[in-house]
């Protein structure tokens, strides 16, 4: 986490609430976290957002594979002049931005500082791109922040999906996070112990 000075967390609040309504506008529903609800930038109730998210990722039409994919070191990894590209194709003028950014990094911030609720709406404009490369492989998504969820219909289609979001990351200079990028087929149950199987081993019962 980064606790910025006081004056540059209130200069950064700015800056950013200027680019907000630019970068909201240029996601789309799947984008799921960290959504602007009002100006200049006040954040969506974190526990509705995520009430929204467990419903996406469980619905009914989901079951089948899903490919998920996380972003390695997300926030330290995202480079200024990445936020200002981003920024630029939103429709917002990213220069004061770029300049703290590049202010910040001098100090030994890397990238965009965890923690600020405004990282996480610069977050969620770099990662655009992300979203409209799983578009174009022709299956629907959801996103919170660096967290992909996609639904496929099979393990051909999880592997080009995987192998698009990696190029669009590897253009910003970022990665996947090996550890948690897989492909898991949810039509496949896990082992369950009937209650007589379990009372015959002893363990039907916690102790």
């Amino acid at each position: 986490m980064v606790v910025l000075e006081p004056g540059d967390e209130a200069r950064y609040l700015e800056l950013v609430a200027r680019t907000a309504g630019a970068v909201e506008r240029s996601l789309g529903p799947v984008v799921i976290a960290n959504r602007v609800a009002a100006a200049p930038l006040v954040l969506e109730d974190w526990r509705a957002a995520r009430a929204r998210w467990r419903r996406a990722v469980g619905r009914p039409g989901a079951r089948g594979l899903r490919v998920h994919v996380d972003v390695a070191d997300c926030y330290d990894s995202i480079r200024p002049e990445v936020v200002a590209a981003s920024l630029r194709a939103a429709g917002a003028d990213p220069r004061a931005l770029l300049r703290l950014l590049n202010e910040l990094a001098d100090h030994g911030v890397p990238g965009l500082p965890v923690g600020p609720e405004p990282s996480a709406v610069l977050a969620n404009a770099v990662l655009a791109p992300v979203d409209l490369a799983v578009a174009a492989a022709g299956v629907p998504h959801v996103r919170w922040v660096d967290d992909l969820v996609a639904f496929v219909p099979g393990r051909r289609r999880a592997v080009r999906v995987i192998d698009a979001v990696r190029r669009e990351l590897e253009a910003m200079g970022l990665r996947p996070n090996e550890a948690k990028t897989r492909i898991e087929d949810r039509r496949i149950a896990a082992p369950r112990t009937s209650s007589a199987a379990a009372a015959r081993s002893g363990g039907g019962g916690v102790r």
